[in-house]
C-alpha cells in the first residue's frame, strides 16, 4: 500500500496563485515547471487539493523562495482596496503582478514595524475634508514651513510611520504603466507605500505623496477606484501637489506667460516635475486651459515627456530596513523565512544581503519545465 503523501504544512492555495502572479505565469506554465497538470494547479489554487510537500520544495528551489512562502497566512494588510498611480491602459496581468508583490511587501513592513516597536501612523488626526488644509496639517506635523520645499518626500512619509519601498519590482517595458501602489485600510496603522519600477526622482516624490493622500483620505473605502480620472485620484494628486509646492508658492512663481525654462527653475527648487507643475498651476487657475495645452505640446516637442532636464536627488527609504533589522533579523534569508516571502524580495526591500545557497553548493537547478507526472493524491 502506498503511504499517504505529505503536504506542505498549512499551505494555502492563495499563495500558489500569488507566486504565479508574481512570476507572470499562466497555470499551464507553472504546471510545466512543476511537472503536474494545469488542472491540478487550478485545484490547488482553489484549495480543492492540498499542495504536496515535495512540490512545495521543488517550487521553493526553482523560484528561489523559502517553503514558508506557501504557508504565509492571510494578513490584515490584505484587506482594503488597492490604490494605484498608473496609466489608464495598464493591463490586468500587470496589475495582478504588482498587487501580489505589494501584498508580501506590506505584510513584511507591518510585521517588521510591529516587532521593532516603531511608531504607528495616526493619519486620521491629519485629515480634513479639504486636501489643501490636510497638506498644511501634514506639513505642520512634520515641522515644514508653509512655503518651504519638502526636502525628502520619502523620509517625510516615514516620519509619519508610513513605510516606503522604491522600485518594488524590476519591470520591463510592458509593466511600465504602473508608478505607485498603496492599500488604505482603517485597521492598519503601519501602512506601506511603494513606487513601481525605476521612476525619475521627481516622479517618485510625487507618487509617494499621491499614495500618502490615498492612505489619508481613502481608509474607509470599500469599493475600487474606477479610472485615473476618478474624483479620488484627482484629490490624491491635489494633495500631493499641495505637499510638494503650496498654492501660495505656485501663485508667486508661476504666471500665464512663464516659459518652460521658467518652470525648470521652480522644479529645481521644489523637486516636482514640470508636467506636474503645469497641471497644478492649471488646477489652481493660475494658467488657462489653453496655456496648459500649449505647454504640454511644447513639452512633447522638446522630448521632455519621457525625460525632463534638471536633476532631482534620488531618495532612499530607511524605515523598513531599520524595522526589519530590529524587529525580525539582520539576515535577509531569515527575514524571508519568517515572513514567507521570496529571498530576493527580502534583500531588495530591506537592503540586507542574502547569499545564493544554490550557487554556493553548486546545486543549481535550471528554470525550465519538467516532464509531467501524476500529482500525489492524499491517502
Amino acid at each position: 500500500m502506498t503511504p499517504p503523501a505529505r503536504h506542505a504544512a498549512h499551505a494555502r492555495g492563495a499563495r500558489v496563485l500569488a507566486l504565479r502572479q508574481m512570476e507572470g505565469l499562466t497555470q499551464a506554465e507553472l504546471a510545466g515547471f512543476l511537472g503536474v497538470t494545469q488542472g491540478f494547479i487550478s485545484h490547488v489554487e482553489k484549495d480543492l487539493k492540498p499542495l504536496p510537500l515535495d512540490l512545495a520544495a521543488l517550487a521553493a528551489v526553482r523560484f528561489d523562495l523559502p517553503v514558508e512562502f506557501f504557508s504565509a497566512p492571510r494578513d490584515l494588510t490584505d484587506e482594503g482596496m488597492v490604490t494605484f498611480r498608473k496609466a489608464s491602459n495598464a493591463s490586468a496581468r500587470d496589475e495582478a503582478k504588482v498587487t501580489a508583490t505589494f501584498g508580501d511587501a506590506a505584510r513584511l513592513f507591518r510585521l517588521a514595524s510591529e516587532g521593532s516597536g516603531f511608531r504607528t501612523a495616526d493619519l486620521d488626526a491629519l485629515r480634513d475634508y479639504d486636501e489643501q488644509v490636510t497638506a498644511e496639517n501634514v506639513r505642520s506635523a512634520l515641522g515644514i514651513g508653509p512655503d518651504d520645499p519638502v526636502l525628502n518626500a520619502t523620509r517625510a512619509a516615514e516620519r509619519l510611520g508610513v513605510g516606503v519601498i522604491h522600485d518594488l519590482i524590476e519591470l520591463d517595458g510592458d509593466q511600465a504603466d504602473h508608478a505607485g501602489i498603496s492599500r488604505p485600510n482603517q485597521f492598519v496603522n503601519r501602512p506601506l507605500i511603494a513606487t513601481v519600477g525605476a521612476l525619475p526622482p521627481a516622479v517618485a516624490r510625487m507618487t509617494v505623496m499621491h499614495e500618502l493622500g490615498h492612505l489619508i483620505f481613502d481608509r474607509d473605502r470599500t469599493t475600487p477606484i474606477r479610472g485615473t480620472r476618478a474624483l479620488e485620484e484627482r484629490r490624491a494628486f491635489r494633495f500631493a501637489g499641495a505637499m510638494l509646492i503650496p498654492a501660495r508658492v505656485v501663485r508667486q512663481r508661476i504666471a500665464e506667460t512663464l516659459t518652460l525654462h521658467g518652470y525648470l527653475r521652480v522644479k529645481a527648487d521644489y523637486g516636482i516635475s514640470v508636467a506636474a507643475l503645469i497641471v497644478r498651476a492649471a488646477d489652481l487657475g493660475v494658467i488657462s486651459a489653453q496655456r496648459k495645452r500649449s505647454l504640454f505640446i511644447q513639452l512633447a516637442s522638446q522630448g521632455w515627456r519621457r525625460e525632463e532636464p534638471v536633476s532631482v536627488a534620488s531618495e532612499t527609504p530607511q524605515l523598513l530596513s531599520q524595522a526589519a533589522t530590529r524587529g525580525i533579523s539582520k539576515s535577509a534569508r531569515q527575514v524571508a523565512r519568517t515572513v514567507g516571502i521570496r529571498y530576493a524580495d527580502a534583500s531588495r526591500w530591506t537592503g540586507l544581503p542574502v547569499p545564493d545557497q544554490r550557487e554556493a553548493s553548486g546545486n543549481v537547478i535550471p528554470l525550465r519545465p519538467v516532464r509531467k507526472r501524476v500529482a500525489p493524491v492524499p491517502g
